[in-house]
């Protein structure tokens, strides 16, 4: 055992043994600059986060609710940790775009066809009149930078979800931390299913028999299976997670989805995102 004592070289504290006291910092040797010591570490780490990572998935996927549950009741170890879980998925989903996801098209903000229109126009109004360019420009100038802001926002949705989730259970007198844990589980599972299975999904069914193209068309048969099946594993994730009968656990399962639709991500969401990519145009 080395008993000298050494320097930090990151925040120059006086320590023995390995490690810094004060922050952690590792007394380096020749031996960690060895080649097979890195590749060593590299599989150690890469391992262990695949551990984790499949551990949790599996868990959300067989028994929604059980991550949450257990990480807030200090169940951590064999876990991903919930943030990271969901910027994998986010990275996944950027790594492969298979749907479009949240992103939608300038054009489909200002047209009467949707709901948007009641506050894109405004907006559009008014960065005409500063930015002195003309709707088609400024229809070209948002869709080249929307998608730059559309994916890292989608973190903005983890907290609405727990204050909606806070709203809705409040009567459980849970920390907010508690509600914070399983919005991300529930987000989580639902871009996982929407974002990446369902086009997946779609994409092999395309391939192996392109006529089921109707299938999937605006939504189709399979669209609504994948609802009805969210719709399930939110039910059974809340029904694990607060405990409640099942009469309140499927009506306040519901009342979560259709707001996290129709508030948080079709108002909420997409008015942030819209008036922020016009502020940086």
């Amino acid at each position: 055992m080395n008993i000298n004592p050494h320097n930090c070289k990151s925040c120059n504290a006086v320590f023995f043994g390995k490690y810094c006291n004060t922050c952690g910092e590792k007394i380096w040797n020749e031996k960690d600059k060895n080649l097979r010591h890195f590749i060593g570490e590299f599989f150690h780490f890469s391992t262990h986060l695949d551990g984790k990572f499949f551990t949790t998935i599996k868990a959300i996927f067989t028994k929604p609710g059980k991550f949450s549950l257990d990480y807030c009741n200090g169940i951590r170890s064999k876990y991903f940790k919930p943030l990271s879980l969901f910027l994998i998925i986010i990275i996944l989903y950027l790594l492969f775009p298979l749907a479009k996801g949240l992103n939608m098209n300038f054009n489909t903000y200002v047209s009467e066809d949707y709901n948007y229109a009641w506050f894109a126009k405004p907006i559009v109004k008014n960065t005409i009149s500063k930015k002195e360019i003309s709707f088609d420009d400024l229809a070209i100038r948002y869709n080249a930078k929307s998608d730059k802001f559309a994916k890292p926002f989608l973190l903005l949705i983890i907290p609405l979800s727990a204050l909606l989730l806070f709203l809705l259970f409040y009567q459980k007198k849970l920390f907010f931390f508690d509600h914070f844990v399983f919005a991300i589980e529930l987000t989580s599972l639902i871009f996982a299913v929407m974002f990446l299975l369902f086009p997946l999904l779609a994409l092999l069914f395309f391939k192996i028999y392109p006529a089921s193209q109707i299938l999937f068309k605006d939504g189709g048969i399979v669209g609504y299976i994948v609802l009805a099946y969210l719709f399930v594993m939110v039910s059974f994730a809340v029904k694990r997670f607060y405990g409640q009968n099942w009469f309140w656990t499927i009506f306040k399962s519901l009342i979560f989805l259709l707001l996290f639709a129709t508030l948080i991500i079709d108002i909420i969401y997409n008015f942030i995102l819209f008036f922020t990519v016009n502020l940086f145009i």
